[in-house]
């Protein structure tokens, strides 16, 4: 059974200035109603409440408190938010308010008309005005035993409003109230004075009384049409006395009593309508722990309120599909099939009968689509230009038949590839025409792709057609239709298909038949056609669904967020039809329809009914990603903000931190990233793991050689073959520029297309050529970049460097150098460096020992001044690096407005991580003192520090002497012989000469004829191969050389391990690098949930 609706209406003490402006600027239904109230009101009063409310010259943290103004203003707020969401559908099954909030939750239940009820409300203030003496109010966030305890409190004041266990409101005289407010903070306790000048609820009020009953005499009121749930008497009201809504402005309110009542019948969902959201954080406190009721709040004075109500029509647009298995009645769903269903005399007499949706088909496509279905006089049916049009009309044409049949809507919607088009259109997403022009354009593109192949696989499972490519290496095919449990559809190059028919035939598969088609669709062959898709789809916009769709890509409900993403992803990912079809089992008893020509859905159906169970679905995960849709998110919250005027920040989850638009175009599910780390540390196992996972991890190929990078490209490319995130590291190499370009240039020719900058000091011409290959201008006259650059930075003039666009004087030479042509380097002046940066606090490995909460405002600002400067319209996102291991830090990253979070040493200590045993072992023991700065191998010579790990380890020691050697000295011929003796016997283990040999086939032939001719230069290299390989020795696990081992390590990780110390992944190898992120971030979400109702509650 779906939970009923509650109304929740506030009263005074919740009000400021420009409540509800966003909804009235933007809002046709909310701004009608504040109207229509706004000249009653000035009937009654002779002024415009509007006016005074929406002041252009008031704050919304000004003081909004004069009662002949904020009585009404309260009162129109409400009641046309509860228009604007009775008119989208949403309708309440309870009405509850609280004081004031009372007199709209009786015009919303039907009890009185709107219009008398504001006029109650209106004569209201005017009468104390007239006769009551000001007053004030004060909340106490304490135990409500505290004013019986305290003989200034109950001897001195009116105990007016209990609303949860911890706190309570008194109400007297200003000056009586300023003696308690001092006393009780004196006492440590948290307070705050409500914006009221009258003491509600109290005797303070009484003179009005008899004036007050002699207007409600001339009053009657109705039988509540909606159940009304009374503050003053805790209860459900089934009629009102005459002299109720006296009781409302005298009596105690009684919220938690009200709420206790409602919850032992069952379980609802509170919608808080108020401008604050106090009632649904009152709420929320008076629930019992295994309460399943949801809280909500709209209006915030975080101006999102527009948001917030397209995010509430979204949540009930989704309640309606329920992912706990509905009973009761039997539930319908229609299906619409895709390409392959086609057939002349498709659509008959459908198009006569609805010949104006046939005109505008035929206007928009340029033929008659009658014509073509029907008859086919040119053999065109079957081109995919011709036919994804096609039967999209001929779906929607028999799916509006439907509907005229029938007189409703289904219960839910989906459709095969193409289908999922009519089944956005059946729900409300886009109109017809809309439609149409999607699906052309769609056509069109995957027409273009020539040269590949599909086949359908029959009598096989998943894992037996997987195991048969894999073992067979046709990696350069992908499984791209799950049609049911024995049928799929695999797609590739047009002869790596026909090379697949006998290799298929001689696994003993039941039939293997090659498709008539020209593309390889919703492979990753559909690339170039999904960029392009991807760009024409940025002009539209959607409406909201009315009934939920199924989604070809997840099997699961579209997200209302994700319509444009869906479509994209569409193109090149597997349809998952038996899942989709599962899913819908597992709702319910289902009745599924094929809506449109054929039957080929309804034997797939029927197929997977017999063959396959029901989908089992986390139904707490997906409860967790609709709350992230419906609950705003702010935790900037502005400490001079009334504390009467702020809301709870409902749903922070893992899901909703960070930027949700960065996770949306990286295909990220978290904002979480995992940093490279040196020599394929974040090895192929680490990326894939946390591309797999929904989070993006770096390969770290600094220190590798190209074909070893290679290898990593191909294994990673060959696991995430369907779009998931993942990364390549390019590390400065100073003393290489040319490794730097060889490095890109296998990023191009593999189509990376993210990479992690790192360590660099200026932008160099690699950086450049990779930033420039794949740049176009978009359908919108804005430069695309298809290689995106996340620089990971400290300083603010290297960030500066990536904020701007390429230095001219190199994108010159590198024209003259015919590595760019004269249009990339038209583009790359109009773009940025990085569409990331990554700002990089004091960290393991290279680090310039920055602190975040320095560095992150004034890399926000560079920011920010950047894109003023050059008028970029894209946002360029921010993200926190660098001592990030615990929940505590994560919440940090993210108040100082981080969009995403990178970690590093905790990753190093996990199973994927590529590296020793014993170093892993070394690292599972490091607390927060165990690290020490050293110089770095790659940068010895420019005094680059690392930090790394010291417990129990030389090498911090003996780096640094080295570096000091190094700076004293000019050659090793000026190092006295002791010296000399200690580091060739105790840190080579090899004589000078022995090192040198060792070097010379390794280093490039320039650099060992440097070093004949400059000694000091020589040293370097010398000192240098110590330091590779100490790390060398510790990713093998040298024992014999453990006491060398180079190991980058921040202090993260020591607060990680005594944060995970004595729970289940105390132990590295319990830890994997994809759970420990989701824990981490989890953790996070829960901490600000409770950090930040501290602070609000602190403010009360």
């Amino acid at each position: 059974m779906e939970k009923p609706v509650v109304f929740m209406f506030s009263g005074q003490g919740s009000q400021y200035y420009q409540m509800g402006k966003d909804l009235f600027d933007q809002n046709p239904v909310f701004r009608k109603w504040m109207l229509r109230l706004d000249e009653k009101v000035h009937a009654l009063i002779g002024e415009s409440v509007l006016a005074q409310l929406y002041d252009g010259t008031k704050r919304r943290d000004d003081l909004f408190d004069r009662t002949l103004y904020t009585h009404p203003a309260i009162f129109m707020v409400e009641y046309a938010l509860a228009q604007v969401l009775m008119e989208s559908g949403i309708k309440p099954d309870y009405c509850l308010g609280s004081s004031l909030g009372e007199f709209v939750a009786a015009a919303v239940s039907g009890i009185m008309p709107v219009e008398e009820l504001l006029q109650l409300v209106v004569e209201q203030a005017t009468l104390y005005e007239t006769y009551c003496q000001k007053g004030s109010m004060l909340a106490i966030l304490h135990n409500p035993d505290l004013y019986d305890q305290e003989p200034l409190l109950h001897r001195n004041s009116e105990l007016v409003a209990v609303n949860f266990h911890s706190h309570f409101v008194i109400a007297g005289s200003s000056h009586q109230l300023q003696r308690m407010e001092d006393y009780v903070k004196g006492k440590g306790i948290i307070c705050q004075r409500l914006p009221v000048s009258y003491a509600f609820h109290s005797s303070y009020i009484d003179p009005a009384e008899p004036h007050y009953r002699e207007v409600l005499k001339q009053k009657s009121f109705g039988i509540p049409q909606i159940p009304f749930v009374s503050c003053v008497h805790g209860e459900i009201m089934r009629e009102l006395p005459v002299d109720y809504f006296w009781q409302v402005v005298r009596k105690p309110m009684q919220l938690p009593k009200a709420v206790q009542e409602l919850e032992k019948q069952q379980s609802y969902i509170y919608l808080d309508l108020g401008p604050a959201g106090n009632l649904s954080n009152f709420t929320k406190r008076n629930l019992r722990q295994d309460s399943q009721s949801e809280c909500y709040s709209i209006i915030t004075p975080f101006k999102k309120d527009g948001e917030n109500v397209e995010r509430i029509k979204q949540l009930f647009s989704k309640k309606r599909l329920n992912t706990n298995r509905k009973e009761g009645r039997k539930m319908t769903t229609y299906v619409f099939p895709g390409q392959g269903s086609q057939i002349k005399g498709m659509g008959g007499s459908l198009f006569d009968e609805f010949p104006e949706i046939t005109a505008k088909a035929d206007q928009i496509l340029g033929y008659s689509i009658k014509e073509l279905c029907l008859h086919d006089p040119d053999k065109q049916l079957s081109k995919t230009q011709f036919t994804q049009p096609a039967l999209y009309v001929v779906n929607a044409l028999s799916y509006l038949k439907k509907l005229k049949e029938t007189g409703k809507k289904p219960d839910y919607v989906a459709g095969h590839s193409l289908g999922e088009y009519n089944a956005l259109f059946a729900s409300g997403v886009f109109d017809f025409e809309t439609g149409l022009h999607l699906v052309k354009k769609r056509g069109e593109l995957m027409s273009q792709a020539v040269g590949g192949g599909m086949a359908a696989v029959i009598g096989f499972t998943l894992e037996q057609v997987e195991r048969v490519l894999h073992e067979n290496h046709l990696t350069s095919i992908d499984i791209v239709n799950h049609n049911s449990p024995s049928q799929f559809v695999i797609a590739g190059r047009k002869e790596d298909i026909e090379r697949a028919n006998p290799v298929f035939q001689e696994a003993g598969v039941k039939v293997y038949i090659p498709l008539k088609v020209s593309g390889a669709f919703h492979s990753r062959y559909m690339n170039d056609a999904k960029q392009s898709f991807e760009n024409y789809l940025n002009q539209f916009a959607f409406s909201s669904m009315t009934i939920p769709v199924i989604s070809n890509v997840h099997a699961r409900p579209y997200k209302q967020s994700d319509v444009k993403r869906n479509l994209v992803e569409q193109i090149t990912h597997p349809v998952k039809w038996n899942d989709s079809i599962r899913y819908l089992l597992a709702v319910g008893e289902n009745e599924i329809e094929e809506v449109g020509p054929g039957t080929v859905l309804t034997k797939l159906v029927t197929t997977i009914r017999n063959e396959a169970e029901p989908l089992i679905i986390d139904v707490e995960e997906e409860k967790e990603n609709m709350e992230q849709e419906a609950k705003p998110v702010s935790v900037n919250v502005q400490a001079e903000e009334r504390a009467s005027a702020t809301e709870q920040p409902k749903g922070i989850t893992a899901f909703s931190l960070g930027n949700q638009q960065f996770k949306q175009d990286y295909k990220l599910k978290y904002p979480y990233l995992a940093g490279a780390m040196y020599k394929g540390i974040s090895s192929e196992k680490l990326v894939i793991k946390m591309g797999k996972a929904g989070m993006m991890g770096f390969f770290g190929s600094g220190g590798l050689q190209l074909d070893r990078i290679e290898r990593a490209i191909q294994q990673i490319q060959r696991e995430l073959q369907h779009g998931e995130p993942y990364g390549m590291n390019l590390l400065h190499h100073p003393s290489d520029p040319s490794m730097e370009e060889r490095i890109v240039d296998l990023y191009l020719a593999y189509q990376v297309r993210v990479i992690e900058a790192s360590a660099f000091m200026a932008i160099t011409p690699a950086l450049i050529i990779y930033r420039a290959k794949g740049l176009k201008r978009g359908m919108n006259g804005q430069v695309e970049a298809a290689n995106k650059i996340f620089a990971k930075v400290s300083q603010p003039e290297v960030a500066e460097a990536f904020l701007s666009p390429a230095p001219e004087y190199l994108i010159e030479k590198l024209v003259q150098e015919q590595k760019l042509t004269r249009e990339e380097a038209s583009l790359l002046r109009e773009v940025p460096m990085a569409d990331e940066l990554t700002v990089e606090a004091d960290s393991g490995g290279n680090t310039d020992h920055g602190v975040a909460s320095a560095l992150m405002p004034a890399m926000i600002r560079l920011r920010d001044n950047m894109m003023h400067k050059y008028g970029y319209r894209k946002l360029i996102r921010i993200g926190a690096a660098g001592g990030i291991g615990t929940p505590e830090a994560a919440a940090v990253a993210f108040m100082l407005g981080a969009d995403y979070i990178v970690t590093g040493s905790i990753n190093q200590c996990t199973v994927e991580a590529a590296t020793s045993e014993s170093v892993k072992d070394s690292l599972q023991l490091a607390n927060v003192q165990d690290t020490e700065y050293a110089p770095a191998g790659e940068m010895f010579e420019m005094g680059a520090k690392i930090q790394v790990l010291k417990k129990g380890l030389f090498f911090p020691a003996r780096a640094n002497k080295l570096h000091d050697l190094y700076r004293q000295y000019n050659s090793l011929d000026e190092i006295d012989e002791k010296t000399k003796q200690q580091l060739q016997e105790k840190y080579f283990k090899r004589s000078f000469e022995e090192v040198y040999e060792q070097m010379k086939t390794t280093c490039p032939p320039q650099e060992l004829k440097r070093a004949e001719r400059t000694p000091k230069y020589k040293m370097a290299l010398l000192f240098k191969w110590y330091f590779n390989r100490c790390f060398d020795w510790a990713l093998d696990g040298a024992e014999s050389y453990k006491v060398d081992y180079q190991i980058y390590c921040g202090p993260a990780l020591g607060s990680f391990n005594q944060w995970v110390k004595g729970t289940a992944v105390e132990n590295w190898r319990d830890r994997h690098v994809d759970q420990i992120g989701e824990m981490l971030l989890k953790e996070t979400a829960n901490l600000l949930n409770q950090r930040i109702h501290a602070l609000i509650g602190s403010s009360k």
